[in-house]
């Protein structure tokens, strides 16, 4: 079985990752896919509590623990038909800081688990792990707010993720490595570092090198999904947001959806129970099904005009809805 990785990751906490990471495995089960959702927000693992599940179940920390131990064999089968979960670190504290040879073994068995989609659900923020989980795939998702600290959040997780893919592509131990880890000390009256100064650093001493980490860092596509919106014109910043991510970051991502802020969301968490069970009519569980959707038939290939489509279909979902209320 072909199994699609989706990685979910955030730039900062509260914008609703792990509720989306839950949410969307489960639309994705309900379309007949064979489905795993792994909690790997190690040091604030919370996904149970989306899923409507008890924090008792053994998982990533035990797998780590045990040197014989498979992944596969700590799959929880939940109440929704297709859908199993992976428990991250219940029992098991300080697995945020695990060693590269623990991650390294997890990531290799993450990729082995038999499913069609694999969701991810990352910490947020930047950590050399969950860049490294973020960039298991060329295709990840990214969730943030339209709020312009969470926009700054996103822009610098997506500037660490490229200095750790450029840093992952050179030879170890050598000058060139070296050489690139006194670039990220730079002195407050440098100029700030991008990352084609960077891959321009790395030019200056081996050319052949610096064009093989471009390659690899044009080669990731990111999906980036709005939550929390009030009104679709706050997507008019999309356009600014596209051209900051392609001149400052080199980077070409695809503007994926956008969820509206839905109160139905503070009551699946307070009744700890999945928002499909709970409250099925939400506006949000209608587009999270639209997300599954578009998943299915365009996750694995690039989008254009990522921007214009998403904001005119986002404008148009708003207006039914409106005139719904309205009548």
């Amino acid at each position: 079985m072909e199994i699609s990785i989706i990685p979910i990751a955030s730039g900062k906490g509260g914008v609703g990752k792990s509720f989306l990471a839950a949410n969307l495995a489960i639309a994705l089960a309900k379309q007949g896919k064979q489905v795993i959702v792994a909690d790997l927000d190690f040091g604030g693992s919370n996904l149970h509590t989306c899923l409507g599940l008890n924090n008792i179940y053994p998982g990533i920390g035990d797998f780590l623990r045990a040197r014989n131990a498979k992944l596969k064999d700590l799959l929880v089968t939940t109440d929704e038909q297709n859908l199993k979960f992976l428990a991250g670190d219940v029992r098991s504290p300080f697995l945020a800081n695990m060693h590269h040879s623990q991650k390294m073994r997890l990531i290799y068995n993450l990729k082995q688990l038999d499913c069609e989609y694999l969701i991810l659900d990352l910490g947020s923020g930047s950590a050399y792990n969950t860049l490294d989980y973020f960039g298991m795939e060329q295709f990840g998702m990214i969730v943030t707010t339209t709020e312009h600290t969470s926009i700054m959040n996103m822009l610098t997780f997506f500037k660490h993720f490229a200095f750790r893919v450029i840093e992952r592509s050179l030879p170890k131990n050598t000058f060139l490595e070296q050489n690139l880890r006194k670039s990220y000390n730079l002195s407050v009256n440098e100029e700030i570092l991008t990352v084609r100064g960077l891959l321009d650093e790395i030019s200056v001493i081996d050319p052949a090198v610096a064009q093989q980490a471009e390659q690899k860092w044009l080669s990731y596509r990111p999906r980036i999904v709005f939550n929390k919106c009030k009104d679709p014109n706050e997507l008019n910043l999309l356009f600014v947001l596209e051209n900051k991510l392609k001149h400052n970051l080199m980077l070409q991502a695809d503007f994926f959806g956008c969820l509206p802020d839905d109160p139905s969301v503070s009551i699946s968490f307070q009744q700890r129970e999945a928002l499909n069970k709970l409250i099925p009519s939400a506006e949000i569980a209608e587009d999270i099904n639209l997300l599954a959707d578009r998943i299915i038939r365009l996750w694995k290939q690039p989008l254009r005009n990522s921007s214009s489509l998403l904001l005119n279909n986002t404008k148009n979902i708003f207006e039914k809805r409106h005139k719904g209320l309205e009548n």
